[in-house]
């Protein structure tokens, strides 16, 4: 039985304290942070006097262990970042690499290329096509996730080649197939694929990525550039030759893939290279032609039961071999034949060109897709190897050159980083247009949820690309004009006015049975209005791109809410019904918090806009003020917590971020929220603390970089921001090639029931915007003057200061109003300097500032320095809280959990133990020498049943062994039973209101003096059976 009473918001020294509780992930994370330098190095930890040891799996949250592998990489010292996979990470150049040989194909350990138009996952041995396989060929592991349920695969993509189908695998929805046909992404026929032969002993060997013998392979590397988005493999072959295959989708010749193939052999050999197109590899596609065009092949394509060409066009050139060709029945290949004498060495190029008719008409050219594809490889032999290479290079340089974000002492938070602004970039680019604009979960190397378009891409994605690339993100937007007369017909299904775009959309954006218009997530809306606000109050666009693209959508979006809701003449307010909000975990409520928000924003947006551009219906102004000032919020009786839905009570469980999103990113912190909804800092802070502890240990990857966001904009105390920094990125991250994941495990046995998409974009997206604008407090503002109807942009500045990140962290080539800004924020102060050389920027700096609640004024070339806000301590005279130097697990903690969450001065933030069978160890390193005269314990939901503290004697040591070693610390505290201070009382539990947990204090006999102090925790109170884990602690104090 959980115990648990009210939250107490405020815990003083020496008093009988309280704490509020949350659920964590249930994966197993074996770390030591420093809340100091927050990630430190954790070797093997031994425990107690014998050798067995605990060896990190991950180190994603450490400093990485330097490393001589400098071959293939930059010059000097790399970093070792993951056992489990050998990945080493080099910073300078900027280069994931792997030299371990996966034992089977599996998407989590493959890389992809990618520019935004086409794509392409790459298998171990370098290119081809195969499937994932395992152990188990029936596993749920292979299979990707809703609504496909397809076996996972290397598979190549072409943005917006979506197919129409009648029905999908599954659906929440049979009932709405019959009101339109389903658009999924079809794969087109794997263009990277290069087979080589040998024979051996009158023997032919042939490899395939589908058929490798794993002891033919040996001295294996690949790694992916997130500098250039080049992925390179190597390895020795059969101990007769050595192979090196690097694959590109070019930067600026967007139709252009290029596999360039290196041999050299260890004997006299003749190496049989075969390029083939095969229609076998592709899915949801129907064959139409294939054929032999000089030392090319080609292949046509159309996705299914669509009038919509592709062709596939590949050249394959060598100086050294003779060529042959051979058509199958759907399939078709050439072969070079290349002999080598030992150590000759000899090079191939594949020039690819991948052309879609969505393509062309984006562009308006009167080419066929054949003959497009065709130039684009005939343009690339012509060209040579050496000039497509160096303007791939220079295009990426062009795109990401000097836009980075660097966490001085984190280097794992800084590959992330790095890893997040590829994937992001990767997947998109600025000339996209029409349906080529789409961008799916997974971008452009995978079909994970169909390929199709989510909130994901307007929500999340959009404002970390924004930041970086305004041109790439508007290209986004340009995906929703693309279907907005879809949008307006949706709308006239139901007779209702404007525009009502689906949950998911494909090529045509028609309602379906995977993305109902009606009755479901109608937040998608606002989401896309949203997007276009945030595009024009951050300059990507001005006002007449406003005019012609965003506000018609705004306003059609607008109007069709007008007929949705329902005034509730006993509320006085306009009301919702049969609506589901973000979190899925509760579909078909009335009045969803974040959508009834959304709507009063929306609202406002579409009054500002039409009055400031002098367009759209001035009839409908006084409505749309009427609904923007008279949304209905429902809250708990005690006013102090939203709740998600009319009728909700405290068993909720949520999905993923939903009320928590109304603080951010929807507040435009121009206090409308305030004024309509009473919805102040003190709301938005009670929201977090209560619906932290009703998140699901299976929810998607984005949710906590909102978490992360409001604490640092709202919590005056202790340094949560940076445990839900860490807790949003750890648990989802991948090696060797920085993907995340959407769930903390993968494993479907273990993370209940799902399905990951993999990469998650989505996540990668919202780990950005928790840095950049979440621990910055950056935010695209404005002043709206109703004298004149004129908008003047600004930037909002409210940064804090990062005890867990000691030195802080840089943004550069942020922009902004078409400038680009350098954002710097170390131990005390931050800085934005302008690198613009055009327009002087405005920036807001908060009231909670010792300079804030004023504007300021930054021109071309100068700076603006302030001080940072300095939260207090939750717990006043704590040594540890956000300040203690290092805490070590000696025995695992529930994946996901940061250790650093025991000393973050949140009670809102646990660390749940993994096991009760066995007692649990962490050590404090308070950095010297204190005297401590005793503490307290705060516990989570699940007290352990006692603990006890220690003290090593030898505080001047620095030898982990020794500090590590329980069998050096000398007892000086003991429990015994844990008493519950607040015994649990079911009443508590049925009502809406913040509860807390218990707390322990303890005291030391004498004062004592000790560096390091060694907590041990046992068992669960009370012996729960329906718990797993062991005790949760939300916070250690010692004073």
């Amino acid at each position: 039985m959980p115990y648990g009473s009210i939250y107490n918001s405020r815990i003083q020294k020496k008093s009988a304290p309280t704490c509020q509780t949350r659920k964590m992930l249930n994966r197993v994370l074996l770390i030591a942070l420093s809340c100091v330098a927050f990630f430190h190095l954790v070797k093997t930890l031994p425990i107690g006097t014998s050798d067995a040891s605990l060896h990190i799996r991950n180190l994603l949250s450490h400093n990485f262990t330097r490393t001589n592998i400098s071959e293939g990489l930059s010059s000097g010292a790399t970093y070792f970042v993951d056992e489990d996979t050998e990945t080493y990470y080099d910073k300078e150049l900027k280069v994931l690499r792997t030299t371990r040989f996966p034992r089977y194909n599996s998407y989590q350990l493959q890389p992809y290329v990618a520019n935004g138009y086409i794509g392409s996952r790459i298998p171990r041995v370098g290119s081809g096509f195969t499937y994932d396989t395992g152990d188990n060929k029936t596993s749920e592991n292979l299979k990707n996730g809703w609504p496909l349920f397809n076996k996972r695969y290397s598979g190549a993509f072409i943005a917006g080649f979506f197919n129409s189908q009648p029905t999908v695998p599954e659906t929440n929805f049979e009932e709405l197939e019959k009101d339109g046909y389903e658009s999924i992404i079809a794969s087109i026929p794997q263009w990277t694929t290069l087979e080589l032969t040998v024979n051996v002993n009158g023997t032919n060997q042939t490899l395939k990525a589908n058929d490798v013998d794993t002891t033919h392979i040996r001295d294996y590397s690949q790694q992916l550039s997130l500098l250039d988005g080049i992925v390179t493999t190597n390895y020795t072959w059969l101990g007769l030759v050595n192979v090196s295959i690097s694959v590109l989708a070019h930067r600026d010749i967007t139709s252009l893939g290029l596999v360039s193939l290196e041999l050299v052999s260890q004997k006299n050999i003749t190496v049989y290279v075969t390029d083939v197109l095969d229609f076998e590899t592709s899915t949801r596609c129907s064959y139409l032609d294939s054929g032999v065009d000089e030392h090319s092949i080609f292949m046509k394509v159309r996705p299914s039961n669509v009038p919509t060409n592709a062709t596939i066009y590949s050249s394959l050139m060598s100086s050294n071999s003779t060529l042959s060709h051979l058509k199958g029945n759907q399939t078709v290949s050439q072969t070079l034949r290349v002999n080598l004498s030992k150590n000759q060495s000899a090079s191939l190029q594949k020039y690819v060109g991948v052309v879609s008719d969505d393509y062309l008409e984006s562009i308006e050219t009167n080419l066929t897709s054949y003959q497009f594809a065709r130039e684009t490889a005939k343009f690339a032999e012509r060209k040579g190897h050496s000039w497509i290479l160096k303007s791939h290079k220079e295009g990426w340089k062009e795109l990401i050159g000097g836009k980075s974000i660097i966490f001085h002492d984190n280097d794992f938070l800084t590959l992330a980083s790095d890893s997040s602004i590829y994937h992001l970039m990767a997947n998109t680019r600025a000339e996209a247009n029409g349906g080529t604009s789409a961008l799916g979960v997974s971008g452009l190397s995978s079909d994970s949820y169909g390929g199709m378009v989510f909130w994901d891409t307007d929500f999340w994605m959009l404002p970390s690309v924004q930041a970086f690339s305004p041109r790439h993100a508007v290209s986004l937007s340009k995906f929703r004009d693309h279907t907005h007369g879809q949008a307006k017909k949706n709308a006239e299904t139901r007779d209702m006015n404007g525009a009502v775009y689906p949950w998911t959309s494909g090529r045509f954006g028609n309602c379906t049975s995977t993305g109902p218009c009606y009755d479901y997530e109608y937040h998608i809306n606002i989401d896309i209005a949203f997007m276009f606000w945030k595009l024009y109050l951050g300059g990507a666009i001005d006002d007449g791109y406003m005019k012609e693209f965003g506000y018609p959508v705004i306003e059609d979006v607008a109007s069709f809410f007008v007929d949705y809701v329902d005034y509730n003449s006993t509320l006085e307010k306009y009301t919702t019904r049969n609506l589901t909000d973000p979190d899925e975990y509760a579909e078909f409520k009335d009045n969803a918090a974040f959508t009834n928000v959304g709507i009063s924003q929306l609202m406002k947006w579409a009054l500002i806009l039409g009055k400031h551009l002098n367009v759209g219906n001035e009839k409908s102004h006084d409505k749309w003020k009427d609904i923007m000032t008279n949304m209905y919020l429902p809250v708990n009786h005690g006013g102090d917590v939203t709740l998600e839905y009319t009728g909700m009570n405290n068993s909720i469980e949520v999905k993923q971020a939903d009320v928590v999103l109304i603080s951010y990113p929807l507040d435009d912190e121009d206090g409308a929220l305030q004024e309509y909804f009473d919805y102040d800092e003190d709301r938005a802070i009670s929201d977090v603390r209560y619906y932290s502890d009703k998140q699901t240990d299976e929810g998607p990857a984005m949710t906590f970089s909102i978490y992360s966001a409001v604490n640092a904009k709202f919590n005056k105390e202790g340094c949560s921001s940076q445990t839900y920094l860490l807790k949003s990125v750890e648990p989802y991250f991948r090696f060797p090639f920085g993907q995340m994941s959407e769930q903390s495990s993968d494993e479907y046995d273990t993370n209940g029931g799902t399905h990951p998409a993999f990469p998650f974009l989505t996540g990668h997206g919202a780990f950005l915007q928790s840095s950049i604008y979440g621990l910055t407090g950056l935010r695209f503002s404005y002043i709206y003057n109703d004298t004149d109807n004129s908008i003047k942009r600004r930037l909002a500045f409210d940064p804090l200061q990062l005890p867990c990140l000691p030195g802080g962290f840089s943004i550069t080539g942020f922009v902004y109003m078409n400038q680009t800004l350098d954002i710097s924020v170390n131990d005390t102060y931050a800085t934005i300097a302008h690198r613009g050389n055009a327009t002087t920027i405005y920036v807001y700096v908060d009231s909670r500032n010792e300079m804030g609640g004023k504007e300021h004024n930054i021109q071309p070339g100068k700076s603006l320095s302030i001080p940072l806000y300095r939260p207090e301590q939750n717990i006043p005279g704590s040594f540890i809280e956000c300040t203690v130097k290092n805490v070590t697990a000696l025995q695992p903690g529930v994946v996901g959990d940061p250790i650093q969450a025991v000393a973050d001065g949140d009670n809102s933030t646990i660390w749940k133990i993994e096991s009760r069978e066995e007692p649990t160890h962490l050590v404090f390193d308070l950095g010297d020498e204190l005297d401590i005269e005793g503490g307290l314990v705060v516990w989570g939901t699940y007290p352990a049943e006692s603990f006890s503290v220690s003290v090593l004697r030898d505080f001047n040591s620095t030898n982990y062994r020794v500090i590590n070693n329980i069998e050096n610390y000398d007892l000086i505290y003991e429990s015994g039973n844990v008493t519950a201070s607040s015994p649990f009382d079911e009443s508590h539990m049925k009502k809406v209101q913040i509860l807390t947990h218990n707390c322990t204090n303890f005291s030391f006999s004498e004062l004592t003096a000790s560096r390091f102090v060694l907590f041990e925790f046992t068992d669960v109170l009370g012996h729960p059976q329906d718990y797993s884990y062991g005790a949760q602690v939300a916070e250690v104090v010692l004073y």
